[in-house]
């Protein structure tokens, strides 16, 4: 039996008959009390006073309450993130609830309220009904979808309802409040004397070049050498004092500022029944051969249909527009076989491309298109592929060119809506007959039951808004609007709403002299860290039985600045992001600076200085070739793809983007954001019920306010720092180039003794080896100067001075400590990054290497392959250890010839033959090992790995022979490896 309408709250009630009355009641008084309290407040902006961290208040709105001044409702639990029709209001509960006991705490000075910006509010007005009908029931696109709901039953109940709005009441009024209470140790523990940002800036600038010579091209760029001697000033020598945000603030000359905020819906998913979900007079263009990077590849809360996107096998099979926003079309086989995260192993073998153009969509194009649509379209696997690698017709090319920008190129082909219903059905039918035969011989519906996903990312200023209702509308009257409900699985979709809050440009004046009297200098707000660790307990207070897992993020090596995001983590008594989930929760998330901006380029995912290739160039050419060959295990003849010309670009391209950034002559004014992910059934039903008529006139304040006095930050406070964007462009490219300058440094050494005059010899390979583990770190840390990154495991080695692991199985509790270099510490205690004195050998200008010999470095998946730990430290055995003792044999063996010690220098001699003849006997047999390897693994490719397994004595045989001390495979190891095979 279908759930009733949610027309109101006291329909629901008289309806269900089933229900508990009294539970009812409770409910309706409940939901009552909730919108009442989100209709009381519209407060104009806020104003932030940098001398004493003060709030000053507005006039207070027409539309407040006298008792909510009183009681406390002006402060931060009166924030108004309501729905302008979140449930029925009667006349029975004017009062607002009670506010948190942090609210009633905070609101103990007398006569003062909070005034806050824009909000997720829907003022009440004297034509309410009016406006409610505007937005509610009578909206045909929103009653649609409110119809869908009903029909498909996807609140579960009206008490799943109401626990989950009462959620998202919580989560956006905690979440985007604007202040915080949090204890702010910080301001505690700082000591007397502190630094500004500026002071910091000055104090490590005094022993670097001027920075347009530091990021400069190879030309133009100064002498790296002419500062090695000044390397220990500008990466160890520390302030006194150490760096303050509150000093910097607080030192400011401009009084105040006035903060503003912006509302909008960024990211939507639409779980789709079938491609008839989209209407007219949309296109859905059909496409072929999808970049498979364009797949999903991580790890999602939400889970559309019920799926694990990331481990499902899907595609991309077109895409199209409604109203300006382009949705991706993904098709799901949930009946394949799982996947792997990698968006190259979850999506479509060349071979299951076949059946799904040939036997599934091609018959479907066939049957349904009309032909003047279908004669566009190719009609087999073979033409579709010969024509997706058209370019290798020409001769000489190895890609797409600018000219071949074509529909045959892109292979995407327009179908009209009017057919996607019988298309979608001859789709699904065929894919529901297709059979694949499996290497066992039977028959496995590969295909079957195929499911679809419509999703749009990175919508923010398209449905930006002053108020969150406005945003919703413009989603409602955009995308909404393009969308048929009934073919849509309500379970299955979510929506990221989100604000931004930025310093409010003063209004210009029409004269030109004014303009440059007045001219607005640029801002950016940062999130303060304690803050955003505060953020996370109001989250997981929403709904404790959710589990969450939080991830914090450190931007440009800064303690006090912060980022945040937390997902709701999957168990069996709570999964969010399941549609088919009947406990409250919280899905996703997250609160980051918007500066990411200023270092950030049009590719998902990119930083700066961030290719795993660039430690590389502390290598020479030769031994870069010796690396290569070693990461291939020696399988084959060794032809280098790997130049080092090409690297060095790539690290004078990066260099080229951090002089464009630190020469800006007009800056950017930079704001910070919050999102949280939610559920789009539960925002349309809160949205739905009707706005109630205001509250009587008897409770409203008649007149403005006067001025109350300030709050200083202590209980109540504003969890951003904000500073001017100038002065934090003049820190990160200080920052940048205190590691810019030692790696140039470290690079120019190889580069100039490989150039044509050769007036220097080339360093020797341990130094090399020295000064690549020395580039991996600088490299490291230059991605953090620049960017937000959190601290992963991978990176003890950098942060931690100690830290434990499990040793063997769970169960034996056994556990090794691991040694680090420690520098989070010096983070901790300064305010940003120093490097202690010790840890640098400032005579080599490397890592010192009594510390190396002790450090734990964990494999990393950032590095580029070739730089893996486990084959630089093969390859260091193999060449540069086994080099070195040579080496050292055949001097103390001349030595020993020139003292006329003829028989000790004859067995330093046989030593040093005996140890080249071991050395190219195990490079032999490794190579013959590797061979053995790759045969079996290929075999098992193709036989199946389930059905082979790793041979564990070719196994071992590797291994011992990668050693130092490693064996040479006897002719019974290799009889019992074909034996074992």
């Amino acid at each position: 039996m279908g759930r009733p309408p949610l027309r109101s709250i006291d329909e629901q009630a008289s309806s269900l008959p089933c229900l508990n009355p009294i539970r009812d009641q409770q409910h309706l008084t409940r939901a009552q009390q909730i919108v009442q309290w989100f209709a009381d407040s519209q407060d104009p902006p806020p104003t932030l006073e940098f001398s004493a961290l003060a709030l000053h208040d507005g006039p207070a709105p027409s539309s407040v309450p006298d008792e909510a001044v009183e009681d406390g409702e002006g402060d931060d639990g009166s924030e108004s993130f309501g729905f302008d029709n979140d449930v029925a209001l009667g006349p029975t509960s004017p009062t607002p609830p009670a506010p948190p006991a942090s609210t009633r705490r905070d609101s103990q000075l007398p006569h003062h309220r909070i005034s806050l910006p824009s909000t997720p509010t829907f003022p009440v007005s004297p034509d309410a009904a009016a406006v409610s009908s505007s937005l509610g029931s009578d909206n045909p696109v929103l009653s649609g979808f409110l119809e869908a709901i009903r029909q498909q039953d996807t609140a579960g109940s009206p008490d799943f309802l109401l626990a989950q709005s009462d959620a998202y009441d919580q989560i956006l009024r905690k979440f985007f409040s604007h202040q915080c209470d949090c204890p702010e140790p910080r301001a505690r523990e700082e000591p007397e004397h502190t630094s500004t940002l500026p002071e910091y800036v000055q104090h490590i600038s005094r022993a670097l070049p001027p920075l347009p010579t530091v990021f400069a091209g190879r030309d133009e760029a100064c002498d790296p050498r002419a500062s090695f001697s000044q390397w220990q000033s500008f990466l160890s020598d520390q302030p006194a004092e150490p760096l303050s945000f509150r000093k910097t603030q607080a030192s400011l000359s401009q009084d105040a500022v006035t903060i503003a905020r912006q509302w909008d819906v960024d990211s939507v998913w639409f779980g789709a029944r079938s491609l008839s979900a989209i209407r007219a007079p949309n296109q859905f263009r059909l496409s072929f051969f999808s970049p498979h990077t364009s797949n999903i590849s991580t790890a999602q809360v939400i889970q559309p249909h019920g799926l694990d996107l990331a481990h499902t096998r899907h595609t991309i099979i077109g895409n199209f527009t409604t109203a300006g926003v382009r949705f991706s079309v993904l098709m799901f086989f949930p009946s394949g076989a799982p996947s792997q995260t990698q968006a190259s192993t979850n999506s479509l073998s060349l071979a299951r491309f076949r059946d799904l153009y040939d036997e599934i969509i091609l018959p479907a194009v066939r049957e349904t298109v009309p032909i003047h649509v279908r004669q566009e379209i190719p009609g087999s696997y073979d033409l579709i592929y010969a024509k997706s690698r058209a370019y290798q017709e020409k001769p000489g090319a190895g890609r797409w060119s600018a000219e071949d920008e074509s529909r045959s190129y892109r292979l995407a082909y327009g179908i009209p809506a009017s057919v996607l219903p019988q298309f979608w059905a001859a789709v699904v039918r065929n894919a529901n007959r297709h059979r694949l035969q499996s290497k066992k011989g039977d028959a496995v519906p590969y295909f079957q039951n195929p499911r679809l996903l419509f999703q749009a990312h990175d919508l923010k200023n398209m449905f930006a808004s002053e108020s969150l209702q406005d945003s919703l509308c413009l989603f409602r009257d955009s995308i909404l609007a393009g969308l048929d409900p009934s073919q849509i699985d309500m379970h299955s979709c979510w929506l990221d709403v989100g604000m931004r809050d930025h310093v409010l440009m003063p209004p210009t004046s029409s004269n030109s002299e004014s303009q440059n009297h007045h001219h607005h200098e640029p801002w950016t707000l940062l999130w303060k860290s304690n803050c955003c660790r505060h953020l996370h307990d109001q989250v997981v207070g929403v709904a404790p039985e959710a589990p969450m897992e939080a991830t914090y993020y450190r931007p440009y090596l800064l303690r006090d600045i912060g980022g945040y995001y937390v997902r709701a983590k999957s168990t069996r008594k709570s999964n969010p992001g399941h549609p088919e989930a009947r406990s409250p929760g919280v899905i996703r998330a997250k609160a980051y600076n918007c500066s990411k901006e200023l270092f950030g380029v049009m590719f998902s995912d990119y930083q700066l200085f961030s290719s795993g290739f660039l430690p590389l160039l502390a290598f020479g050419e030769g031994m870069l070739k010796d690396l290569a060959a070693t990461d291939q295990s020696r399988q084959r003849a060794f032809v280098s793809q790997l130049s080092r010309s090409r690297i060095l670009d790539a690290w004078d391209a990066n260099k080229r983007h951090m002089r464009a950034v630190s020469s800006l002559k007009r800056q950017s004014d930079f704001g910070i954001r919050k999102e949280v992910t939610l559920r789009l059934d539960i925002i349309l039903a809160m949205w739905e019920v009707p706005l109630a008529p205001p509250p009587p006139s008897s409770s409203l304040s008649s007149s403005p306010s006067s001025p109350s006095p300030p709050i200083v930050g202590e209980e109540q406070h504003w969890p951003f720092w904000v500073i001017p964007t100038q002065m934090l462009t003049a820190f990160m490219s200080a920052q940048a180039a205190r590691f810019i300058l030692p790696l140039d440094h470290i690079f120019s050494e190889v580069t100039t003794a490989s150039s044509a005059d050769r007036s220097t010899s080339p360093p020797d390979p341990a130094r090399q080896m020295l000064a690549f583990y020395t580039a991996q770190l600088f490299c490291r840390l230059l991605i953090h100067a620049v960017s937000s990154e959190r601290e992963y495991s991978f990176d003890n080695w950098i942060w931690k001075s100690t830290w434990q692991v499990k040793c063997g199985s769970p169960r034996s509790g056994r556990r090794k400590e691991r040694r680090g270099l420690g520098l989070g510490d010096s983070i901790w205690t300064s305010g940003t990054l120093w490097i202690p004195d010790g840890h640098i050998n400032w005579q080599t200008g490397h890592i010192s290497l009594e510390l190396l010999v002790n450090i734990y470095m964990s494999r990393s998946p950032l590095q580029a392959k070739l730089a893996h730990q486990a084959n630089v430290q093969a390859f260091a055995t193999n060449q540069v250890t086994i080099e070195l003792l040579f080496q050292r044999l055949v001097r103390n063996a001349r030595a020993e010839y020139d003292r006329g010690r003829n028989q000790d220098a004859e067995i330093l001699a046989d030593r040093a033959v005996a140890l080249a003849v071991e050395e190219i006997a195990r490079a032999y047999h490794q190579h013959f090992l590797a061979k053995l390897h790759s045969y079996w693994d290929r075999l098992r490719g193709k036989v199946g790995r389930q059905k082979l397994p790793v041979l564990d004595l070719l196994q071992q045989a590797q291994e011992e022979s990668a050693t130092e001390t490693g064996r040479i495979p006897t002719a019974q190891a290799v009889h019992g490896i074909y034996a074992e095979a």
